[in-house]
């Protein structure tokens, strides 16, 4: 059964088009499976499962957030271990899914009929804003970047269509031309760092400065499964493999993938989390 768990451990680690929250919530069912099939696990043994899903994805804290909540619920025990850890498991599951869910029932109130919204990337939180604001009968726009590398943005593309939402899809280097026409700019996160900044898709950061550039509200979708003890200069920033870029031939030629960046709070109208909204500048 080892192979079972290599297999989430290789899912997790190749999974590009998925925000922080949706991955963690994936990989958790995932594992609770697993270990419903497994024979009684020590603490130990789940200690070093937990480690080796954290570490496959460490820009997205999410999951590691989940996990280490689901170990300091387990209350080690001979009698009922398996069943002790597997109805935490479950427990910690629906907190992250409640607390993803709260932060788009709050999001969807900054949402006004007729809006222009610009976001990059896609964010299982922001699509759940959209949905609520969809079912409030709000009518508004959305501008989704493609979201290169990973084009992940095509896939929200093809959700909003679905849903009935007006899209339109541009190219990551068209933020700055659209932003005049925008009216409010909203982001997911896979950390929110200790040191004001935040991680997410490489890209963002354009995104927050032309926002900033044009005077429009840049807002933040982030429950406190995000936050990391790390700061900006700790954190790992994942890269993935070249073979995505189209790249010539030439022996001098190099590439970089990195698929994460910082992006300083100073730039951020406001966070949302499970909690409500919270004004970041003045």
């Amino acid at each position: 059964m080892a192979e079972r768990f290599d297999k989430i451990l290789t899912d997790l680690k190749n999974n590009r088009e998925s925000g922080a929250t949706s991955l963690a919530l994936v990989t958790l069912s995932a594992l609770k499976d697993y270990l419903d099939e497994q024979p009684v696990h020590s603490a130990e043994k789940i200690r070093t499962l937990c480690d080796d899903l954290t570490a496959a994805r460490p820009s997205m804290i999410a999951l590691g957030n989940a996990l280490q909540r689901w170990q300091r619920r387990i209350e080690v025990a001979e009698i009922d271990f398996k069943q002790q850890y597997l109805t935490q498991l479950v427990a910690v599951y629906q907190q992250l899914a409640d607390a993803s869910e709260q932060v788009a029932a709050h999001a969807a109130n900054l949402l006004k009929p007729g809006m222009t919204v610009l976001t990059h990337s896609r964010s299982s939180q922001v699509m759940a804003l959209f949905e609520q604001a969809l079912e409030q009968h709000k009518d508004f726009k959305v501008i989704i970047t493609i979201s290169a590398p990973g084009n992940e943005g095509l896939l929200v593309a093809s959700q909003l269509n679905r849903l009935g939402i007006p899209v339109t899809l541009i190219t990551d280097a068209e933020m700055g031309l659209v932003m005049p026409e925008v009216d409010i700019n909203l982001s997911g996160c896979d950390s929110w760092l200790t040191d004001h900044h935040f991680v997410n898709k490489t890209g963002t950061l354009l995104q927050a400065l032309a926002a900033q550039h044009f005077g429009k509200p840049f807002w933040v979708l982030a429950d406190s499964f995000k936050n990391s003890h790390q700061t900006s200069d700790e954190v790992t920033l994942e890269a993935m493999p070249t073979d995505e870029l189209p790249l010539p031939e030439g022996d001098r030629i190099a590439a970089k993938n990195v698929y994460f960046e910082t992006i300083s709070t100073r730039l951020v109208t406001g966070r949302v989390d499970e909690h409500g909204l919270q004004v970041l500048q003045p």
